[in-house]
């Protein structure tokens, strides 16, 4: 499918855009938003069924724990400031 292509581009901006990142804000706070967005992307592909992929039902204590994430990403964020 056309889409796989997709992850050819989406690589190198991430590549990109890590790279341009880590000397600003340091490793550990890069690495945090990195799987923030990781674990954002998969828990909305699998909530929508994106892609082919098996529906997989909303569950609350999933959004607890990227809501949690996204909380301690943003606490590593703050400091750097």
């Amino acid at each position: 499918p056309w889409y796989t292509w997709l992850g050819g581009a989406l690589g190198v901006l991430i590549v990109y855009t890590v790279a341009k990142s880590i000397p600003k804000v340091g490793v550990a706070p890069a690495t945090t938003a990195i799987i923030v967005g990781q674990v954002g992307t998969a828990f909305l592909l699998d909530h929508l069924g994106i892609l082919g992929l098996e529906k997989v039902p909303f569950q609350w204590s999933k959004a607890l724990g990227l809501l949690l994430l996204a909380g301690g990403a943003w606490l590593l964020l703050r400091q750097v400031r």
